[in-house]
C-alpha cells in the first residue's frame, strides 16, 4: 500500500479532486468542493464591485459581496473557533454595542442612528470571517475573483479617461448605491471639472484604498518575493499580472494622494525581483524593459499625475486639508465629551452629525479614527489588541516584506484616505491578513533553494 504524495496542488482544478495529501476525493465530496470554490471566487469577484446594490433606507445598501457572504458564514458553525482570529469580528462589535448601550441609558444622543451604525457594521464586517474560513483552502479562487473585478475596473476607469475628455459620464446607471457619495448626482461635474477616473467606485480616495494592497501582494508574488502554498494556475497568474498592472494604471490617473504610498511600496519589490533573477539572455530583455522602459514611465506618469493634487495648484491640497481638518475637529470634540465620553466615546453613527454642525464638514475621513472617537478607550483597547495580533503575525512569517507592504498601504488606506466602513475590499484585506500564515509563505531566494539542494541528507537514525 502506497502513501499519498504530501506535495503543494499545483492548479485549483488538482485542488477540487484531492484533499488533504492528495487523497482522492469522493464525487459528493467533490461536488461541494467545486461548490465551495465558485462562491469563493464569486465572493472576491463581487466584494470588489460596490454598484449596484440593493438600498436598504435613505443611506444604506446592501450588495452582492454582502449577500454572498451570509450564506456561506453558517459553515463557521462546524468548525472549531480555537486558534483561529474569528474573535476580531465580535472583538470590533463589541465596543460598538456598549457605547451604544451608553448612549441609550445616558440620553446623549439619538439612539436609532446609533443602532442603525451597528448594525451596518454587523454586516458589512461579516465579510472577515468568512475570508478567515475559507480563504486558507481556497486562496486562489478568492484572489482570482478579485483580479478579474481590477481588471474591469481598470477597463472601466479608462473608459472614463476617455469619456471625461469630451464631457460624458459613461455607464451613469449602474452607480446605485445610496451609502456612498452620490456618483449620478455629480456626474456633470465629476465629467465637466472633476475629471478623475475611478472605476466602479464611489471615488477615487475608495479605490485607492480597496485596491491598493492587492496590486502590493500581486506584484510581491510575480517578483517572487511572496508565494501561495496552492500554486495558482498559469492562466491565474497571468490575471495576477492584469490585474496589477491595471490596478497601477488606474491609481495613477486617478491622481489619488494615496497612490504615492502604494508606488512607494511597490519599488523595493523591483529590486528584490531584481536581485533574485537568473543571469540569463531573457533576464537581461526583462531587466532593460523594467527599469529602462517600464518603471521611468511609471514614475513620470505618477509625478505628472499627482503634481496637481499635492503640487502647487489651487485646488491640488483643498481635499487635504478639509481630510487634516475633519479629523482634528474631531478629536476636538471627543475630548470635549467628557469622562463618560473618554471611555464609551460619542455613540456609533453621531460623530458626523456632531462635526457637520460644528464645521460643516460630512464626515471624518478616516475608519479608524470615527471608530476611537465613537467608542471611546474601549474601541482603541481593541484596536490595539488587533494590531498586536497582526505584529504577531507578521512574525510567525519571519517579517515578511509583502505582509508589511500590504499591512502599511491597508492602514493607510483606513486611517487617512477613505471614511466608507462599507467598502469590503477593506475587510477582506484585513481577513487575509490574519490567516496569512495558512495561504502565503515568503519566497527564499533560488540560489538558497539550490545551495539546500546540494546538502548530503542526514542518515536515518536506527
Amino acid at each position: 500500500m502506497t502513501e499519498p504524495v504530501l506535495q503543494p496542488l499545483r492548479s485549483s482544478r488538482a485542488a477540487r479532486s484531492t484533499g488533504a495529501g492528495g487523497a482522492r476525493l469522493r464525487p459528493r465530496q467533490t461536488t461541494s468542493v467545486r461548490g465551495a470554490s465558485l462562491l469563493t471566487g464569486a465572493l472576491g469577484f463581487f466584494s470588489f464591485i460596490p454598484y449596484p446594490a440593493l438600498a436598504v433606507g435613505s443611506r444604506t445598501a446592501v450588495q452582492f459581496g454582502n449577500v454572498l457572504a451570509l450564506l456561506m458564514v453558517p459553515s463557521l458553525l462546524f468548525v472549531a473557533w480555537r486558534r483561529r482570529p474569528f474573535w476580531i469580528y465580535v472583538a470590533l462589535l463589541a465596543p460598538l454595542c456598549l457605547s451604544t448601550l451608553h448612549v441609550g441609558l445616558a440620553g446623549v444622543g439619538d439612539v436609532s442612528l446609533s443602532l442603525k451604525a451597528v448594525s451596518v457594521w454587523i454586516v458589512f464586517s461579516l465579510t472577515t470571517v468568512t475570508v478567515q474560513l475559507y480563504a486558507p483552502r481556497f486562496a486562489a479562487e478568492l484572489l482570482t475573483g478579485m483580479a478579474a473585478a481590477t481588471v474591469l475596473h481598470a477597463g472601466v476607469g479608462f473608459l472614463q479617461l476617455y469619456s471625461f475628455s469630451r464631457g460624458e459620464f459613461p455607464l451613469a446607471w449602474l452607480y446605485v448605491n445610496p451609502a456612498f457619495l452620490s456618483v449620478q448626482e455629480n456626474a456633470d461635474v465629476i465629467a465637466r471639472y472633476t475629471r478623475r477616473p475611478f472605476g466602479l467606485f464611489p471615488e477615487p480616495s475608495a479605490m485607492s484604498s480597496s485596491l491598493a494592497p492587492w496590486v502590493i501582494f500581486w506584484a510581491a508574488y510575480l517578483c517572487g518575493v511572496v508565494r501561495l502554498k496552492r500554486e495558482p494556475a498559469p492562466w491565474q497568474r497571468k490575471l495576477f499580472g492584469a490585474a496589477a498592472t491595471g490596478g497601477v494604471g488606474l491609481m495613477i490617473i486617478s491622481q489619488s494622494g494615496h497612490t504615492a504610498v502604494a508606488l512607494l511600496a511597490l519599488i523595493p519589490f523591483t529590486f528584490i525581483w531584481f536581485v533574485r533573477l537568473k543571469a540569463t539572455a531573457r533576464s537581461y530583455v526583462a531587466i532593460v524593459a523594467v527599469f529602462a522602459v517600464l518603471l521611468p514611465v511609471v514614475l513620470w506618469l505618477a509625478t505628472s499625475s499627482l503634481s496637481n493634487r499635492i503640487g502647487n495648484s489651487p485646488l491640488g491640497n483643498s481635499s487635504w486639508e478639509d481630510r487634516s481638518a475633519s479629523m482634528r475637529i474631531g478629536l476636538e470634540l471627543f475630548e470635549d465629551g467628557g469622562l463618560a465620553t473618554m471611555i464609551f466615546g460619542m455613540g456609533p453613527g453621531l460623530s458626523a452629525p456632531a462635526i457637520q454642525r460644528y464645521a460643516g464638514l460630512d464626515a471624518v475621513w478616516s475608519i479608524v479614527l470615527p471608530y476611537v472617537y465613537e467608542t471611546g478607550l474601549l474601541g482603541a483597547m481593541v484596536l490595539c489588541w488587533i494590531g498586536a495580533y497582526l505584529l504577531w503575525t507578521w512574525a510567525s512569517v519571519r517579517y515578511d516584506p509583502t505582509f508589511a507592504a500590504v499591512f502599511g498601504v491597508w492602514l493607510v488606506g483606513i486611517t487617512l484616505t477613505t471614511s466608507y466602513t462599507d467598502l469590503l475590499p477593506l475587510w477582506i484585506t484585513l481577513a487575509w491578513l490574519t490567516v496569512w500564515p495558512d495561504v502565503c509563505q515568503p519566497a527564499a531566494p533560488r540560489r538558497l533553494v539550490q545551495w539546500k539542494q546540494t546538502l548530503p541528507s542526514s542518515p536515518d537514525k536506527t
